[in-house]
């Protein structure tokens, strides 16, 4: 089970009106990965990120869930 209490992105110029729909997909598209490890993470920096102003929410919610995965060493689904 994964827990986020606090989600900070930092979005390019432009999207400050798709943040909130972003942080909400990224919730969704990480509970759909499967967790391996079990632990507790205070802090949690993931490595920048190119989003493009093409790119659907979805896709960059996917992208940035990928990079948060890897990071907490969830099982390889992507």
């Amino acid at each position: 089970m994964l827990s986020i209490d606090h989600l900070n992105l930092h979005l390019p110029v432009g999207f400050e009106h798709r943040a909130s729909s972003i942080a909400r997909l990224v919730a969704s598209e990480l509970a759909a990965m499967p967790i391996e490890k079990n632990g507790k993470f205070t802090n949690l920096q993931v490595p920048e990120i190119n989003i493009h102003a093409t790119q659907s929410n979805r896709q960059a919610a996917n992208r940035i869930a990928q990079a948060i995965h890897r990071q907490i060493g969830g099982t390889s689904n992507d």
